[in-house]
């Protein structure tokens, strides 16, 4: 299948590019706000709760939203990658990290924590949904396909404030380095796998959240830097998706991202 054309905004793309980083710097650093105050001291179940349904399900309204203003009602979960189906992405997601849990057995030791479930929900299922929405749909995808942005530009700005977002796990500046370079190249690889499945979010939710389970099933690290062997199946899951992806785009009828796209042009007539 080739790349499917967008049609135009309902917005100038400047005002498109000014509105969508302003709603996503307020959504980022603001939505957890009411689910502070709110949830205090809850542990357990009642706090991942009170999580989804502070911060998360706001957020996601606030997104789809802006999509209704840019693109109308109807339109509003294509402009966000949400119309697609989840199983190819899930079967392609678990397909190509499968390396992940083998590795990490080998490597590290399977240590699931004493509330895995909970645990499970709140460090993968939540974030991997969340992130992807807010990160890679939102401002990556609107700044892209409807604002006149190149891939390399609006990729970058995402996965700049995304490997921002994760510093706070570092304790030195060598870490701080390696984590920002590490979850950086992460999020340029999901804003890619997005672009190249045709903008189906549940690609990189998939990839995002398994990813995610297994770091938490397993006794990797503590933080988002891990160890070499670690970082070597991270990379080998990358190469792999990549390798797939570009496979079945020539099959498909040609890569969403190339030429002109890569630094700007619109990606719509």
């Amino acid at each position: 299948m080739p790349p499917r054309p967008d049609t135009p905004a309902r917005l100038p793309r400047p005002w498109i590019a000014i509105a969508t980083i302003g709603l996503f710097l307020w959504l980022d650093h603001f939505h957890l706000d009411l689910f502070r105050q709110l949830a205090g001291d809850w542990r357990g179940y009642p706090r991942l709760a009170a999580l989804a349904a502070l911060a998360y399900v706001p957020q996601l309204l606030a997104v789809l939203g802006f999509a209704a203003l840019l693109r109308g009602p109807r339109r509003a979960l294509d402009a966000l990658g949400l119309d697609r189906s989840p199983l190819p992405a899930l079967a392609f997601g678990l397909a190509a990290t499968a390396i992940l849990p083998l590795g990490f057995a080998l490597s590290a030791g399977f240590a699931p924590p004493e509330r895995a479930l909970l645990e499970v929900l709140r460090t993968a299922l939540l974030p991997g949904f969340g992130e992807e929405l807010l990160y890679r749909a939102f401002l990556f995808g609107i700044l892209f396909r409807f604002a006149g942005w190149g891939f390399l530009p609006a990729a970058l700005v995402g996965a700049s404030l995304f490997a921002a977002a994760h510093l706070y796990q570092s304790d030195a500046a060598a870490e701080a380095a390696a984590i920002f370079a590490l979850t950086g190249l992460g999020a340029l690889w999901f804003a890619w796998l997005y672009a190249e499945w045709d903008y189906n979010l549940w690609v990189p939710v998939a990839f995002h959240a398994l990813m995610n389970m297994y770091w938490t099933l397993f006794s990797v690290s503590d933080t988002a830097l891990g160890s070499a062997t670690a970082n070597g199946l991270r990379l080998g899951v990358i190469g792999l998706s990549v390798a797939i992806t570009l496979w079945l785009r020539r099959r498909r009828g040609g890569r969403t991202v190339q030429g002109r796209r890569w630094w700007g042009g619109a990606v719509h007539g």
